[in-house]
């Protein structure tokens, strides 16, 4: 199982390691800083494109050698961004690690299933997402580190390093177990039919967007707007990182007691964190305090839209998922380039916040009307159960007093 969190650790650190190191990226490479996010925006774009390709051509590849393979190229991705002359061949090496991102978490999460003890399984597939978190905790604030004390290319190259070491233990731990990756049943498209699959993937993708509009041009908000010196986004981006860790956890038990509920409420959240932090991010002290909050609030939403999905639709989980993972991805691309061009409209990089406030708030509405909308279902339901019944009592009462009254003595 350690082997797939570090797996899982290097091939979220390289997806997310950009955002920590915009203004070095967009110094060296000549391109302005809404430029340099678009490498944001290819990664998510290439995820949700190449995700579904890569498995449709993999399926019959056995799962340890796959993963093997899948990390072999991000290992190449990595090391062509590292050494990229230039601003196109670094969104070539982007691309390259993102092709496989999509499968490879998901083969991830197969294999930790099929290697755990009976009855252990649940908590063999949470395990993994624990390398995602350490990529927030530890992977973006390292990578930003490395890319001031010494440059960009270097954290790129340390990436590729740490992944190679994990596809050599991959090969070495994971046991060959001679079982590959189906395809899911195309039966499984009928669940798309329904209101609530449909609505929450579209939810998910909005809320993704406000968080990736936000998340994409975090460093300069601390910086350009708050005025933090540069010296102390590392230890910012690990308060970012342990607030992710927080906000899983309590979404976590929030959703276990009510996903409605938990959806409901923490998109609101969301997009409340987000309109707030425009008023906190003139300030270095405040503008870090609210990133922790986004942090948390990002987090905590993220188990309850994937448990929302995978609880509508009960008879496709997999594809539902991997359809939510694509809504994330497509949200991070909108986002990632929304906030973009709120900055090249001249609004300015605070006004990202708001930005990410307006796609949270659209994910909460139309989370909202997904939930009222089914509260109203059942609640007919129960309402025309309820008038059944007492439409049969009485006639049942009726029966049992004409049966009374013809069995008694005549007067």
């Amino acid at each position: 199982m350690a082997v797939l969190i570090l797996a899982i650790f290097c091939v979220g650190t390289a997806e997310l390691a950009p955002s920590g190191m915009l203004g070095d990226l967009s110094r060296d490479l000549s391109v302005t800083v809404p430029t340099a996010g678009l490498l944001v925006t290819v990664y998510a774009l290439t995820v949700v494109i190449g995700g579904p390709l890569v498995t449709a051509v993999s399926t019959r590849i056995r799962r340890k050698y796959l993963l093997a393979a899948l990390l072999l190229v991000s290992v190449a991705g990595n090391a062509v961004s590292s050494l990229a002359p230039n601003f196109g061949v670094l969104v070539a090496g982007r691309m390259l690690t993102a092709v496989i991102h999509g499968t490879f978490l998901a083969v991830c999460v197969v294999t930790a299933s099929s290697m755990a003890a009976k009855g252990r399984e649940g908590s063999a597939v949470a395990n993994t997402q624990l390398g995602i978190n350490l990529a927030t905790v530890l992977g973006v604030p390292l990578g930003t580190l490395v890319a001031q004390q010494f440059n960009w290319r270097a954290t790129f190259g340390g990436v590729a390093v740490l992944a190679l070491v994990a596809l050599v233990l991959i090969l070495l731990v994971i046991p060959d177990d001679d079982a590959t990756v189906d395809a899911p049943p195309a039966h499984q498209l009928r669940v798309f039919r329904q209101w609530q699959v449909i609505g929450t993937v579209v939810a998910t993708m909005l809320c993704s967007a406000g968080m990736f509009t936000l998340i994409t041009y975090m460093v300069p908000l601390l910086t350009d707007v708050g005025g933090l010196p540069s010296a102390w986004v590392p230890a910012v981006l690990l308060a970012y990182g342990l607030g992710s860790l927080v906000g899983n956890a309590v979404g976590g038990r929030l959703a276990n007691k009510s996903v409605d509920t938990a959806v409901l409420t923490l998109s609101w959240v969301l997009a409340a964190v987000c309109l707030l932090y425009w008023f906190a991010a003139p300030s270095a002290v405040g503008g870090a305090v609210f990133l922790a909050l986004f942090s948390i609030a990002t987090f905590a939403l993220i188990p309850g839209l994937q448990t929302k999905v995978l609880t509508a639709a009960a008879d496709a989980p997999t594809l539902s998922l991997t359809a939510n993972m694509s809504a994330f991805g497509l949200g991070a691309a909108l986002g990632s380039w929304a906030g973009g061009q709120v900055i090249d409209q001249g609004f300015g990089t605070r006004a990202v916040t708001l930005g990410a406030a307006a796609f949270a708030a659209l994910g909460a509405v139309l989370i909202a009307q997904i939930v009222y909308a089914e509260r109203r279902r059942k609640a007919v339901a129960q309402s025309d159960a309820d008038t059944g019944a007492s439409c049969r009592r009485p006639t049942g009462d009726t029966t049992r007093a004409e049966s009374a009254a013809s069995s008694a003595p005549a007067p």
